[in-house]
């Protein structure tokens, strides 16, 4: 009875593990991934912007923080050079995201994640959730949900990372 209890517990350990997945982690190789433009037909990779200071958004079209968060990253990405945002987008359908961008007069590198395979492995906890990740593709900070102090504490951290160029 207690090889039962000991093999079960085995399992289900090893098992959970490889549901959670790695997850992406400051300090940490951020995962690369491709994906196609949001509204176009370009593609984007993390390893094609190695050498530029890169924040990752993941955000949806049914996230309010969203509305409030994405109008500030459009400008940080407009104020900073060797920084670039990527807005990965994680609807279902498409479609509401271009809407929301067109809603918002939004300018942004906005990617789409259809089979959510990126989401996935960065096991972003909420949205919005922001990954800031250096020149070199290691993350170096994460940011989740919105706030005006999280927002300034955001582009504390850009300003870090470009400043050691």
């Amino acid at each position: 009875m207690k090889n039962v209890a000991l093999i079960s517990f085995i399992l289900l350990f090893l098992f959970t593990g490889l549901l959670a997945g790695p997850g992406a982690e400051v300090g940490e190789k951020a995962p690369d991934f491709k994906l196609k433009s949001l509204t176009g037909n370009n593609q984007v990779s993390l390893v094609g912007l190695r050498g530029k200071v890169v924040l990752l958004d993941f955000w949806a079209s049914w996230c309010a923080p969203c509305k409030i968060s994405m109008p500030h990253l459009t400008k940080l990405s407009a104020k900073y050079k060797k920084f670039e945002v990527i807005a990965i987008n994680i609807d279902d359908d498409k479609e509401n995201a271009i809407t929301f961008l067109s809603d918002l007069n939004l300018d942004i590198n906005a990617v789409y994640d259809e089979t959510k395979k990126v989401v996935s492995a960065y096991d972003v906890p909420e949205m919005p959730t922001a990954f800031l990740i250096d020149q070199y593709g290691t993350v170096q900070y994460i940011h989740s949900g919105y706030s005006e102090e999280k927002m300034k504490k955001l582009e504390f951290a850009i300003r870090g990372l470009l400043d050691k160029r």
